[in-house]
């Protein structure tokens, strides 16, 4: 089985038994994720816009609350987007990466100790980011977007295979 198949194997499990709700909404889905988690959910835009080295999304837990920050100014679609990757990581109860506390120097004043995880959308290269993307992709699917795109055949599927990526975005 591709790394890919196992990683959408890997998503669908994970989501089983967790129904988007229909009709969608980005605030119907929170609701839900809030009701599913047990806690309170808010949604924030980023205070800049348009920094290419800075994360698009961010995703703060508190000791009482989860915090996902969007991207001020991008559109509507982009918004979800991020919104619905920084989701997955919470489905996913993914956690920082040994090392990456440093990014806790981008919450200004806020208590380190009163942060207890904080994960950023800036790549995608590491198996969390590909579980998050995977999973907000089947949100999208079961919400009746579009479909999670297939591994492409032939030449770009060899290539897929070979520098271990998920499949096409």
């Amino acid at each position: 089985m591709t790394r890919w198949r196992r990683l959408r194997r890997r998503s669908r499990e994970l989501l089983a038994g967790f129904e988007v709700p229909q009709p969608f909404s980005v605030e119907a889905l929170c609701a839900r994720v809030s009701a599913h988690r047990g806690r309170d959910l808010h949604l924030h835009p980023l205070p800049y816009t348009g920094a290419a080295d800075l994360p698009c999304g961010l995703w703060v837990s508190t000791a009482g609350a989860d915090h996902i920050f969007h991207a001020r100014g991008a559109s509507a679609l982009h918004q979800q987007n991020i919104i619905l990757h920084e989701i997955g990581h919470m489905l996913c109860d993914h956690t920082l990466a040994n090392g990456d506390n440093g990014l806790l120097a981008l919450l200004g004043d806020l208590d380190p100790a009163m942060v207890r995880r904080v994960l950023m959308r800036t790549r995608y290269s590491t198996p969390e980011e590909q579980e998050a993307e995977m999973v907000a992709a089947l949100i999208r699917e079961q919400a009746g977007w579009s479909a999670v795109p297939a591994r492409p055949d032939g030449v770009l599927g060899v290539i897929d295979e070979v520098f271990g990526l998920p499949g096409n975005r």
